[in-house]
């Protein structure tokens, strides 16, 4: 499964980061969200998924969801304005 974390969408609710600490974490100039691991452990799944479930700011999308047998967290980077 890959978890795609779309920097740019984030509002900086920190929803993310009350689900699943190990792994997300606000920046500290910004708030938005930022990825600490890109290849957790199994277990921390349910976690990951309450996280993708209470974003308000729908910042995250799942791909080959049906595969669990390795979990990977890509984290798009925010564009800062010109």
């Amino acid at each position: 499964m890959r978890v795609i974390v779309d920097a740019e969408k984030c509002i900086g609710s920190g929803n993310c980061v009350l689900a699943c600490r190990e792994i997300f974490a606000q920046r500290e100039d910004n708030g938005l969200i930022h990825v600490l691991h890109t290849q957790p452990s199994l277990t921390l799944l349910p976690h990951i998924k309450q996280a993708v479930q209470d974003c308000p700011a729908l910042v995250f999308s799942l791909e080959d969801e049906q595969d669990t047998s390795s979990l990977t967290i890509v984290e798009l980077p925010a564009v800062s304005p010109a």
